[in-house]
């Protein structure tokens, strides 16, 4: 793996119009920087060393700042103030109910942290034990508490005393205990905070969606049914409704941690009983999870919201880094619409460049292209670290440990203070749900080579470069659109271009940008979905602005991690998750073609020999020599590649298709989407075995007038600038779209 960057940074979003503001937020080694504002405009072509900047721009943000170290905000908890003054010489009775997933560890981990006015009082889990503190004093649990399984926690105190009770909901996997120990000193606390999961909370600020603070010894697993009462309480409180009655009679406060709407102020947790400030959830945990009153009846937090009054924390949890700002400065008002950066060159020449995207005005269209950036994609893969996933998989490459290392070695940095991607795992094994832009994200670089490409080519944004240069090499202008552009302002993001073009791999819609396609093609649009893999996910957004999106795997699709039973819905838009085929939006209505298969080595398209296809589209076949479109590329060395897509009339491509090309003989790397295997059998779903692993390049018109074209492969991209564009991938694309755009 790479080593951390000596300087970086990242924007307070990703796309932007001309005027205005950005603000950097840039970490270094104590030096001076300085910032220059670029176009980008050139790719990764293997071999080539040219920078990806093409344009200087004159900008008033331009010049030397300083950058020093900056720490990131990591690592979720939950916190909130209690009444002014807290003493156990009037009775005081803490509870929650935890499951522990890595309770072995030997560092404490804070379940609940009751600090203010010189009082403090904790409870930790120390080598599956759980101990509490009350100022010099500890007392620990008879009984461990096992992983993955509830246990109630209480705690009550007296004038010179101190109780801690397990109850564990299930004695298969842990005993019930409860100890007694009298106190050193009684404790007491002004104006008390209460934080869950971990302590000495500080900084918290809320935001649009979220609220991100910081913490130390970070609790990880679920947390459920805190409550506090202003005395104590003899029996045992087990239910929910035991709680209530407590609360009603005693006093205190009591809250659900479970989702109560999608709006921006999600992340605070109100009172089921007795008055207390909210809970704020910080760092984004997730909620939406299984709690201790969960039986199976219901599988959505929207049925049965009691049975998901918990919250998942994990010690890596990364929102919004929340360092301080560098610089802010409004871009230049005459500034085209473009895809650009921010270019930051540290005193020892080393460079980082942030990318930033600029749509045109609204209402205004400065040419009849349009690229749709796939940005939720982007953030879907951000510092991804799938190498060490496939590095555990039984027969992977990864498995030769000179292949291993190569990759390692061509990994971007994964720091704990730059955050996961969605497809990556927390330290317990639990899947990431959540990615930002608000943090360094350094694989989506102009520049980034793909440690799984023998080139050393382009993916993801980097790999959508290589459009960029290929409609600036061949003078056809165009504005961008990003998919959190999309996701607010719907079809008027596209209206009035010609063509929409779709970036390598758009594999992360929401709703609201699918509905925003359709409504373009309904409308006569021509659109051209240009990759593979493309509108798979059901993707959540809990912050467009940022942006900041959420993803749930469901059980099916080809994927890193699967979802616990019964936390397949998105908290951020209260839907299910999932695929998007299982929602009945398949992408072969929208486009034609869907997921087919990933992996092995890229091949060619073959054309049709059809003669009626190649007479109804000469004008396609016009100019291309042979019979072989893509037999060279970038990308593992042909146009099909990577993840494939291809027709299929059952999930809804549309009647009237028709294919102009196709690949075939992919190896036996090329496997079978698993979302369409039923019954596996030996060899079945590899490429040499399965006629249906393979890309379809596709053509169909719309009632309304407009034209739907497809590749139907990530790999397409890395063939357009093969021998300079002089190839027939390249030919093929402009001949449609000439054809389109009527020239």
């Amino acid at each position: 793996m790479s080593s951390a960057p000596t300087i970086t940074g990242y924007l307070d979003r990703l796309t932007y119009r001309a005027g205005d503001p950005v603000t950097l937020f840039a970490a270094g080694q104590n030096q001076r920087a300085e910032v220059r504002l670029v176009r980008l405009g050139r790719s990764p072509v293997p071999g080539r060393t040219a920078r990806a900047a093409v344009e200087d721009i004159a900008w008033d943000g331009a010049g030397p700042v300083e950058v020093s170290t900056q720490s990131s905000c990591v690592g979720s908890f939950a916190t909130t103030t209690l009444i002014p003054r807290l003493t156990s010489r009037q009775g005081l009775t803490l509870g929650v109910c935890i499951w522990t997933t890595v309770a072995d560890w030997d560092d404490p981990q804070t379940i609940l942290d009751l600090t203010g006015g010189g009082g403090a009082l904790r409870l930790e889990l120390v080598d599956s034990h759980i101990v509490l503190v009350v100022g010099e004093d500890r007392l620990v649990s008879e009984s461990p508490v096992g992983n993955r399984s509830w246990t109630s926690v209480r705690v009550n105190l007296s004038t010179g005393h101190a109780s801690l009770q397990l109850i564990a909901h299930d004695e298969l996997y842990g005993a019930s205990s409860r100890v007694k120990t009298a106190l050193s000193s009684d404790f007491e606390s002004e104006a008390p905070t209460l934080t869950l999961a971990a302590q000495a909370a500080r900084d918290v600020v809320h935001c649009d969606g979220y609220a991100r603070g910081r913490a130390e010894h970070h609790f990880t697993g679920k947390i459920a049914d805190p409550f506090v009462l202003y005395g104590t309480q003899s029996r045992d409180l087990r239910s929910v409704s035991e709680i209530r009655g407590a609360v009603t009679t005693i006093g205190g406060a009591a809250w659900s941690l479970s989702p109560v709407d999608s709006g921006p102020t999600r992340f605070l947790c109100r009172t089921y009983a007795g008055k207390a400030d909210p809970m704020v959830l910080v760092n984004l945990p997730n909620q939406g999870v299984t709690g201790p009153s969960w039986d199976g009846t219901a599988v959505s937090f929207r049925e049965k919201p009691d049975h998901y009054a918990a919250a998942h924390f994990h010690s890596t949890d990364l929102v919004d880094a929340g360092w301080a700002q560098t610089m802010t400065e409004a871009l230049p008002e005459s500034l085209r619409s473009g895809v650009y950066g921010i270019e930051l060159t540290g005193a020892d020449g080393t460079q980082d460049t942030i990318p930033l995207f600029v749509p045109a005005n609204p209402g205004v269209r400065t040419a009849k292209v349009c690229f749709m950036l796939p940005t939720f994609s982007y953030l879907a893969y951000a510092n991804e670290d799938l190498v060490s996933h496939f590095a555990n998989a039984v027969g992977h490459r990864f498995q030769d440990p000179e292949v291993l290392k190569e990759a390692q070695s061509r990994q971007v940095y994964h720091g704990r203070e730059f955050g996961r991607s969605l497809y990556d795992r927390h330290i317990d094994g639990s899947g990431v749900h959540y990615s930002s832009a608000l943090r360094p994200i350094l694989d989506m670089r102009a520049e980034y080579g793909f440690w799984s490409y023998p080139e050393g080519s382009g993916r993801a944004f980097s790999g959508d470069m290589y459009l960029v240069e290929w409609l600036e090499t061949f003078g056809y202008d165009f504005d961008v659109v990003t998919e959190e552009q999309l996701h607010v302002e719907g079809a008027a993001a596209l209206d009035g271009y010609d063509v929409v073009l779709t970036g390598s791999h758009p594999e992360y819609p929401s709703t609201e940008i699918l509905d925003a396609i359709e409504s373009y093609r309904a409308a006569g649009g021509n659109l051209f979905y240009l990759g593979g893999n493309g509108y798979y996910w059901v993707t959540g957004v809990i912050n467009a602005h940022a942006p900041i999106i959420e993803t749930r795997r469901g059980n099916a699709g080809v994927r890193s991690w699967d979802s616990p039973p019964g936390e397949i819905d998105l908290v951020s838009s209260w839907e299910p998750g999932g695929l998007w085929r299982h929602r009945g939006r398949a992408p072969q209505k929208l486009f034609g073609v869907g997921m087919a298969a990933a992996g092995g080595m890229s091949r060619p398209f073959r054309m049709s020999t059809d003669e009626s296809v190649r007479r109804e589209f000469a004008w396609f076949y016009d100019g291309l020599e042979g019979d072989l479109i893509g037999d060279q590329g970038f990308v593992r060395g042909g146009a099909s590649g990577d993840e494939m897509d291809r027709v299929d009339f059952a999930l809804g491509t549309p009647p009237g298709t028709t294919v102009l090309a196709s690949s075939w003989g992919h190896d036996e790397g090329a496997q079978r989407a698993t979302e369409e295997v039923l019954q596996p059998y030996h060899g079945s779903t590899s490429g040499p075995n399965d006629p249906e692993i393979h890309a379809d390049m596709i053509y169909f018109k719309t009632p309304a007038g407009g034209a739907v074209f497809a590749t139907g492969s990530i790999a397409y991209f890395g063939a357009l600038l093969v021998d300079g564009g002089d190839n027939n991938a390249s030919r093929a694309l402009r001949n449609v779209l000439d054809h389109v755009m009527g020239d």
